[in-house]
């Protein structure tokens, strides 16, 4: 009999700790910047509740936040954003945050990138010249975000994969690394650059604020159709992650004294 007792004391124990559980499934930018290290711990319950935070690409987080397997979703790709809520997958949509691309290559620029205005211009000038780049390839927001300059400068640059183009398939990290074991130019987000430590001989070449603004959403994940998801923290969490205190608290986030996170 004793053993019954304990397995269900263990069993609902075990019920009530993941009732208080919320898993957030973000994009890896915004979880190497060390943002949420920084602003999740002034969550006014979060010593009440056990926050895990999936970092990935946007292309996976979403699919992950499809299959259920997260309460909240932090990405960067608003077109496929607008999509989750208009399928039924997420209730609503919040603008978090934004911060910029930026292009990064060896201090040499033998593109000479640095003295070109428009970001297509940019690119058409990295492939004219054969320069090699590095792109992440994953479906992430950043991914997503390369290939719309490509587009608008009317190239495709996967005729030239394998030769001056290359696709690593990975995060931004481990893509930035093979940038500069290669030499090459690389599209990132300012923050995970910033982030960076062994930068070598490379730096920024190019930024536009206006044109390569990175827009971060925060959506509430359709609880009515994830049983799983604890409706009441979650909607608490997203709630104070738009109030005042959150805004301030990102927007006073720096590495090497530089503000990276923004609010309209």
């Amino acid at each position: 009999m004793y053993r019954y007792l304990i397995l269900f004391f263990c069993l609902n124990f075990t019920a009530y700790v993941n009732a208080d559980s919320i898993v957030i499934q973000s994009t890896t930018s915004t979880r190497d910047s060390g943002l949420y290290e920084f602003l999740l711990p002034n969550y006014p319950s979060y010593s009440d509740h056990e926050i895990k935070v999936v970092a990935v690409g946007t292309g996976q987080a979403i699919v992950n936040a499809k299959n259920c397997d997260g309460d909240l979703l932090i990405v960067h790709d608003k077109d496929r954003e607008t999509q989750f809520i208009e399928q039924g997958y997420g209730i609503k949509r919040h603008k978090l945050m934004h911060n910029d691309y930026v292009v990064v290559g060896p201090s040499q620029d033998p593109a000479n990138v640095s003295s070109i205005k428009i970001p297509s211009d940019v690119f058409l000038a990295i492939a004219n010249n054969k320069s090699e780049f590095i792109s992440r390839s994953d479906s992430s927001g950043t991914h997503f975000a390369e290939l719309a300059i490509w587009d608008k400068a009317n190239y495709n640059p996967i005729k030239s994969s394998g030769v001056w183009y290359f696709e690593t398939g990975q995060g931004m990290g481990p893509s930035l690394n093979i940038a500069l074991a290669k030499n090459a130019y690389i599209f990132t987000d300012r923050s995970s650059w910033l982030k960076y430590k062994n930068k070598a001989n490379h730096r920024i070449l190019y930024e536009n604020k206006a044109e390569l603004k990175n827009e971060y959403g925060l959506i509430l994940v359709n609880y009515n159709r994830c049983k799983g998801i604890n409706k009441t923290v979650s909607s608490d969490l997203y709630d104070w992650l738009r109030s005042d205190m959150a805004k301030k608290l990102i927007q006073s986030y720096k590495i090497d004294n530089q503000q990276i996170f923004f609010i309209d």
